[in-house]
């Protein structure tokens, strides 16, 4: 009976902590066009804490180890006069920022790949969208780096963002 216990003790806790780490693809759209109490709500049911508030970005930020997620408002001042929400989920973690690009992949169609060089960093932006949204996955990486940088961030197709200004980018197709 006592191995029974332990052995349902350590399967919610395994359960719990992987849960907490998480997101899929369609997670962070629908977190996106939902309002930021139920986004507040969402994260912290999956173990994120808010650390701050950005305000250039007008962005809220929580995290959770090594993971961050944001939510974002962009005034797209050009366009539709209008509020956007983008989602942004960063991590370190390569196999979580590729389980969620095939996602991407699978169900976005491809734009384009942007790519800057700087000293010592490698800078990889690769582009998708759909009659709704854009979806930005960087690969902020150096090549022997000890601490690797991914991000995926989700916007309206017709957000602020000038996500479709591209004379500072090599372009690789």
């Amino acid at each position: 009976m006592k191995r029974i216990l332990l052995a349902v003790l350590i399967t919610f806790s395994f359960g719990s902590f992987s849960f907490a780490q998480d997101f899929s693809f369609d997670e962070l759209v629908k977190l996106r066009t939902g309002n930021f109490p139920a986004f507040e709500s969402y994260v912290h049911d999956k173990g994120y804490k808010m650390t701050h508030l950005e305000y250039n970005n007008r962005a809220s930020v929580f995290r959770h180890g090594s993971n961050v997620i944001s939510y974002c408002h962009n005034y797209d001042d050009g366009y539709s006069y209008h509020n956007h929400v983008t989602v942004k989920f960063e991590t370190s973690n390569k196999e979580e920022y590729e389980r969620i690009k095939k996602q991407v992949e699978a169900s976005m169609t491809y734009y384009r790949t942007a790519l800057r060089r700087y000293t010592r960093k490698h800078y990889m932006e690769h582009i998708y969208n759909n009659e709704n949204i854009v979806v930005h996955l960087y690969d902020i990486s150096y090549r022997d780096d000890d601490k690797p940088y991914y991000q995926i961030e989700i916007m309206s197709i017709y957000a602020g963002v000038d996500h479709y200004h591209w004379r500072d980018y090599d372009y690789m197709e």
